[in-house]
C-alpha cells in the first residue's frame, strides 16, 4: 500500500514537474521570438537613421534587407507552441511582404515611376499595418499564465 501511495506521489510530482516545464518551454521559446523581432527592430531603426541619400531608395532598400534577415532569424527560432508556430509564420510572412514592397518602391523611385511608387507605397503601408496586431497578440499570449 505504501508503495502505491509512493508512487502515485511521484507521478503527482512528475506531472507538476512537466507542467512547469512546459510553461518555462513557453517563456523561454516567447523569450527567443520577441528577441528576434526587437533586434529586428532596432536594426531597421538604425538603418533608416544612417541613410543619408536624397530619394531614400538606399534606405528602403536596407530596411527591406533588415526585413528579410528578422524573418529568416524567426523561422530559426525553434518554437514548439503551436500558438507561437502561428504567430512566428504570420511575422515572417509579414516581414516578407514589407520587404518586397520596400524594394518595389525603391526601384520605382530610382525609376521615377510614380504609378508603381503609388502601388508600391499602398502595399508597403497595408503590410507594415499588421506589425502592431501581430506584435499585440505575442505579448498577449506570451503573459497570459
Amino acid at each position: 500500500m505504501r508503495t502505491q501511495v509512493t508512487l502515485a506521489a511521484l507521478a503527482a510530482l512528475g506531472l507538476v514537474a512537466g507542467a512547469g516545464g512546459c510553461g518555462q518551454n513557453k517563456v523561454s521559446e516567447c523569450n527567443a521570438l520577441i528577441e528576434v523581432i526587437n533586434k529586428g527592430v532596432q536594426s531597421i531603426e538604425k538603418g533608416t537613421k544612417a541613410g543619408t541619400d536624397q530619394g531614400g531608395s538606399s534606405e528602403l532598400k536596407a530596411m527591406a534587407d533588415a526585413m528579410d534577415k528578422v524573418a529568416a532569424d524567426a523561422a530559426q527560432v525553434k518554437l514548439t507552441t503551436p500558438e507561437l508556430q502561428k504567430f512566428s509564420g504570420e511575422y515572417q510572412a509579414m516581414a516578407k511582404d514589407v520587404a518586397k514592397a520596400a524594394r518595389d518602391l525603391a526601384t520605382a523611385a530610382d525609376a521615377n515611376d510614380a504609378d508603381k511608387s503609388n502601388t508600391a507605397q499602398a502595399a508597403i503601408e497595408k503590410a507594415i499595418k499588421q506589425e502592431d496586431p501581430l506584435v499585440d497578440n505575442i505579448n498577449k499570449f506570451c503573459q497570459a499564465p
